[in-house]
């Protein structure tokens, strides 16, 4: 109870300023799952800022859990706060069980899980190769994956206040199918593109990054 008040604490303001000041657009909120249904949130990362961008971008019905490496955690003030906040740790670079037995429960509980699926912002602005994790947790819960993009958070809270303008756009969801729950490799490598695509989809040519050439030639064949 705590946590959803400290969140509604950040998200109010953060929707004030938006309505009143910031060039900020929000499209496709409709195509969220309705509550209740445990959904994975797949975002493009472009800059820290993001995190609030987004959370201030879903509706208030839809507070979501978040995934943060596990160095975060390590002063305890800052752990309450990241536990209130709904946020799971995770050892980046290696195989972390227990984040993802984490992950499936709050997903088996209804939970809206943000994963960015490049594992850090990129620094160039395009899309970097993504990684499959959100896959995995999709084919284990039977929960949708949603993509969504975000872009024009480059400059940070700075072009925020200038009203530099910021775009969230959040796409149709959809599910992930597999045997038995298991994926064999190539078909883990096709699905991860698959993710991503749809998040490429949604964003400006310019910030299709490592993705360009799969979506040229995805244009080229659609005509």
């Amino acid at each position: 109870m705590l946590g959803a008040f400290m969140y509604f604490c950040l998200w109010a303001p953060l929707n004030t300023v938006r309505r009143i000041w910031w060039n900020w657009h929000i499209q496709g909120t409709e195509n969220l799952p309705p509550r209740g249904q445990g959904m994975i949130l797949c975002v493009n990362h472009l800059n820290w800022t993001d995190i609030h961008i987004l959370g201030a971008s879903l509706p208030l019905s839809h507070r979501p859990w978040w995934v943060a490496k596990v160095e975060m955690f390590e002063n305890r003030a800052a752990s309450w706060w990241l536990r209130e906040m709904q946020v799971i740790p995770i050892k980046r670079g290696r195989r972390d069980t227990a984040a993802m037995d984490a992950s499936e429960e709050a997903l088996r509980n209804g939970a809206a899980l943000v994963i960015f699926p490049e594992g850090h912002r990129s620094r160039t602005g395009g899309l970097l190769e993504g990684r499959g994790g959100a896959i995995r947790l999709a084919t284990r819960t039977g929960c949708p994956i949603v993509p969504i993009a975000i872009w024009g958070t480059e400059a940070g809270l700075k072009g925020a206040a200038l009203r530099k303008p910021i775009h969230v756009r959040i796409g149709q969801p959809y599910f992930v199918h597999a045997k038995n729950g298991k994926i064999p490799f190539d078909r883990m490598n096709a699905l991860t593109d698959e993710m991503m695509l749809s998040i490429a989809r949604l964003l400006p040519e310019q910030y299709w990054g490592f993705y360009q050439e799969k979506m040229l030639s995805q244009r080229e064949v659609g005509g």
